[in-house]
């Protein structure tokens, strides 16, 4: 396992969320994602790039917290141990934010698809996701929410 195949998967899993109702059994999808006609999802940036953000609507930028592997295994052959976390701010024009509590449903439901313990792909949720305040940035509110991984990689 590779540093890239982690991240690979990590926002393959975030691009993937949905969650079970409990009393019909239906699965949902984030509710969140804007889709194109193509069904390409269009309000996830990279942080340096979001000229394209709308401006009416939610919108979500994601992007990794890096960290150095360390020792986990002894020998040439051992695996290294990395923990890492994914950052994704949820951002909303301050009209949406003021008025609703879009944030923190889409908050809930990335926490219900992170939680510690989880393992996927070799891939294990170290807590479940976190958010810290709100902060104001010019037109909209961004909430950064984390989620801390750990995965063993090759040497």
């Amino acid at each position: 396992m590779t540093d890239s195949y982690v991240w690979k998967h990590m926002v393959e899993r975030f691009y993937s969320m949905s969650v079970t109702n409990k009393e019909t059994g239906e699965v949902v999808e984030f509710p969140y994602f804007t889709r194109n006609d193509l069904g390409e999802i269009t309000n996830v940036f990279e942080p340096l790039n979001t000229d394209q953000r709308p401006k009416n609507d939610i919108w979500f930028e994601i992007f990794p917290l890096h960290s150095q592997p360390h020792q986990q295994e002894l020998g040439t052959t051992g695996r290294n141990r990395w923990t890492f976390g994914l950052q994704i701010n949820i951002n909303a024009p301050r009209a949406i934010y003021k008025g609703t509590d879009v944030i923190d449903k889409a908050y809930d439901f990335i926490a219900a698809n992170f939680k510690r313990g989880d393992i996927f792909d070799g891939i294990r949720v170290e807590q479940t996701a976190y958010r810290s305040s709100a902060r104001l940035q010019d037109d909209y509110y961004s909430e950064p929410v984390t989620v801390m991984v750990q995965a063993d990689l090759d040497n």
